[in-house]
This record gives C-alpha cells, sequence and structure tokens, in this order.
C-alpha cells in the first residue's frame, strides 16, 4: 500500500499533463491565423492603391484663320500649328472594400481573389502638350497665348477627344492593374508558399474584354 499513493499521484499528473497539451494544442489550432486571413488583413491595409498608369496622346491641328482682308495672306501659306497633347490615366483599387467572400482557397498552395471594381482616371494635372510642326516658313509662328486662346474655345473638342484616348486604352489598363494586383498581393504570401490568383471583378473582366471600335480622330 506504501507503493500505491506515489504511482496514483504519478498516473494523475501524467494525465493532467496530456490533458493540458492537449488543450493548449487545440487552443492553439484554434487561433492559428490562414492564408486568407493574412491576405485580407495585409491587403486592406493597402487602401486605394494605384495599379497601373498609360499615357494619353491626342493630336490637334489650330488656326486662327487670322488671314488679313479676303484671307490674302494665305497666299504666304497658313499659320496652322499642329499639336500633341499629353496626359496620363491611371488605374486604382480601393482595397479597403475586399471582404472574405472574394478570397477563396483553393488548396492549401492557390488562393483566388476577385478584386474590387477598378477606377481608371484621367489624371487633369499632368496634361503637358508638344508643338509637331509650326505655321509655314512665311507666317509667322503662334504665340504661346495664342495656342492657350485657342484650347480655351476648343475646351469641349479636347475634352472629348481625351475621353475617347481614355476609353479606347481603358481595357489594356484593367488587364494591367490585374496583373499589377497579382504582383503585389502575391508577394505578402510567398513566404507562406501561397500563390495568389488574381481576377477582375465581372464588370471590369467583361471591359478587358472589349475591342474598342474607334481610335481617336485627330481634329482639323
Amino acid at each position: 500500500m506504501s507503493f500505491s499513493r506515489p504511482y496514483t499521484w504519478l498516473t494523475f499528473s501524467v494525465c493532467l499533463l496530456l490533458l493540458t497539451l492537449v488543450s493548449c494544442r487545440g487552443k492553439s489550432a484554434e487561433e492559428r491565423t490562414t492564408p486568407v486571413q493574412v491576405l485580407l488583413t495585409e491587403a486592406q491595409g493597402l487602401s486605394r492603391l494605384e495599379l497601373a498608369t498609360s499615357e494619353l496622346r491626342t493630336t490637334l491641328t489650330l488656326d486662327p484663320k487670322k488671314d488679313g482682308l479676303f484671307g490674302w495672306k494665305r497666299l504666304l501659306g497658313t499659320r496652322e500649328t499642329t499639336i500633341e497633347i499629353v496626359s496620363q490615366a491611371s488605374a486604382y483599387c480601393d482595397l479597403s472594400r475586399l471582404t472574405a467572400s472574394m478570397v477563396h482557397q483553393r488548396n492549401d498552395s492557390v488562393l483566388d481573389l476577385v478584386l474590387p471594381p477598378i477606377e481608371v482616371l484621367r489624371e487633369m494635372e499632368s496634361i503637358h502638350r508638344v508643338v509637331q510642326r509650326e505655321a509655314d516658313p512665311m507666317r509667322s509662328r503662334l504665340t504661346e497665348n495664342e495656342i492657350e486662346e485657342i484650347l480655351r474655345k476648343q475646351e469641349a473638342k479636347v475634352t472629348r477627344f481625351l475621353d475617347e484616348s481614355l476609353q479606347r486604352i481603358r481595357p489594356q489598363l484593367l488587364l494591367d492593374a490585374r496583373r499589377s494586383a497579382e504582383a503585389k498581393l502575391g508577394s505578402m504570401l510567398r513566404e507562406l508558399g501561397v500563390t495568389v490568383h488574381v481576377s477582375l471583378s465581372p464588370s471590369d473582366e467583361a471591359e478587358s474584354l472589349r475591342n474598342p471600335s474607334y481610335t481617336p480622330t485627330p481634329s482639323s
């Protein structure tokens, strides 16, 4: 009987230790962060992210049509000046709108993510112009003030041509944005051995496959 008590306590201690280990292991499994949770947390922290940019170019021919009485100065040539207006378009994605329903774990090593809608904007502050062809040699060149005045009068036309350029490159910008997002988001889980496949939202996916039916035409 003298050996039974220590044996009983030893058995009890071992059982208690095993129960503690099982409890801790179960708790650890419950609290383990999944790749989906990691991706959601990291991506949402990026908020509104610029994913792609592209130049917008449109050509305009400017003519003040100040050719003297009965247009006699036309005999010496014209003051027509061709300029190229260059601006920038950017594709943004607000990743703070990403939700758990947009991320699916295909298997242990692959996640599928659908992006929130992409916002494609023309950057107004980046507009500049390049003179491609100046007035004929016998006529005076347009001054900067004259160019500015003509552009102000044709502002609606310039805006329309730039918007057409934006629509023309929009499908490619969406594709570039998807690739950029896949690279950025994939780097977050590379150390975990997880690959992220990124898709556009259904509406953006459809637009990215669109073949524009027109090309912006220069004004005359």
